[in-house]
């Protein structure tokens, strides 16, 4: 399986599609992690060496914020009914932690014209001056909003700032050495070559996400920085119950929740936090057992609790503009040469 992957990747970054990154798999719980292509692809060619880190994007989404969330409910600081006004200054009621998680609050995807927001106090104010649309609670919308909120609610319970937390409470208990929401900035993998009134330049370091960068890159809805191997360990402990949640809490979180058609006509299916295959997905058959998550700067996560299964791709295919972000028919490929790899073993 590993050598077709790569056989894909390879493909991907001779085709222009992405320009390089690394990969994690974790199969009968042996870790195997790989890299290919291209660290940077702007005025000069440089090739990866593993050692890289990578801008999650969303997939700190799961990785960092759905498990604090949890560990706060396991400690009997939080419920998934908690209403959000209880603990931040936003301009509604009847929104809860359970909404949040699934998506189907009814807030916004995004705040309008984040390339502009210049300072952590703009943004804030944008965001708890946020309304929901009444008509849509309940109707699945990818909302960064909802996580960013997520972010907020957890220092204001944990009294801690979201990295000093997930450091505590995730990163160290794991092992993930190289992940973090302040990486080193000669070990990241560059992204996007920004040009806003804000910043403009290189993303070296500093996450690609607007809204996340106007909070000094520390956020509920992106920000963490991370390798294939700590991702690898990440979903080696969930699978093996040996994770920094409870076997049941791991259950809980994996339950599918909804499954529905977004605002735009589009399929999906949400646990709390993570995205699950939906029926006409070509993972249906595993559709159950399966968590998933994707983030926008090309990377992709997979866990299979029942096949004790994983695999991570991190890449910077927006790099050097987003415009040149093919990854998406390859990330298809991998995904059905993972699924013969299952079928082979029924």
């Amino acid at each position: 399986m590993e050598k077709q992957i790569k056989e894909i990747l390879l493909r991907g970054v001779l085709n222009k599609a992405f320009p390089g990154g690394q990969y994690g798999i974790l199969e009968n719980g042996v870790i195997t992690t790989g890299h290919f292509g291209y660290k940077e692809n702007l005025d000069e060619q440089i090739e990866t060496t593993g050692s890289e880190v990578y801008d999650i994007a969303s997939l700190s989404k799961v990785v960092s914020t759905t498990i604090l969330i949890f560990k706060l409910i396991e400690t009997g600081k939080l419920k998934l009914d908690t209403q959000i006004h209880d603990y931040l200054p936003v301009a509604f009621k009847g929104i809860t932690v359970y909404d949040l998680l699934t998506h189907t609050s009814g807030l916004d995807a995004d705040i309008k014209k984040a390339n502009l927001l210049e300072s952590r106090e703009e943004l804030l104010e944008k965001l708890f001056q946020s309304q929901p649309d009444q008509s849509k609670k309940g109707t699945i919308v990818y909302s960064d909003i909802g996580f960013m909120l997520l972010g907020l609610l957890i220092e204001k319970i944990s009294e801690k700032t979201l990295d000093v937390y997930a450091k505590e409470v995730i990163f160290d208990p794991l092992n993930m050495r190289n992940t973090s929401y302040h990486p080193n900035i000669h070990d990241a993998a560059p992204t996007e070559y920004r040009t806003s009134p804000v910043f403009t330049g290189l993303l070296r370091g500093k996450v690609h996400d607007e809204k996340s960068f106007a909070l000094n890159g520390v956020s509920g809805h992106a920000g963490v920085f991370s390798t294939a191997y700590d991702l690898s360990l990440f979903m080696k402990a969930l699978v093996e119950d040996r994770f920094v949640l409870n076997k049941e809490t791991v259950e809980l979180m994996s339950l599918s929740q909804i499954e529905g058609l977004n605002q735009f006509g589009v399929l999906k299916h949400r646990a709390l936090g993570y995205e699950k295959p939906t029926k006409e997905s070509v993972f249906k058959a595993y559709r159950m057992a399966m968590i998933t998550h994707t983030g926008f700067t090309g990377c992709h996560l997979i866990i299979n609790k029942e096949k004790k299964f994983g695999f991570v791709l991190l890449t910077n295919a927006v790099h050097p503009k987003r415009e040149n972000n093919q990854i998406f028919s390859y990330r298809d490929e991998i995904s059905n040469v993972i699924l013969e790899k299952w079928e082979e073993t029924k």
